[in-house]
């Protein structure tokens, strides 16, 4: 006989799913480097 599971519990490393999102340090990087480049940009113009 096959040992029966639980279907409402669910192991441990599937509850780390959901969206993926970017963590604040690379959001923090980003809007750097577009101030960086909007800056660059406008000093040519």
């Amino acid at each position: 006989m096959s040992k029966r599971i639980n279907p409402l519990v669910r192991a441990p490393i599937l509850r780390k799913g959901g969206a993926h999102i970017k963590s604040k340090s690379s959001e923090r990087a980003k809007a750097k480097k577009d101030v960086k480049k909007a800056l660059d940009q406008w000093k040519v113009n």
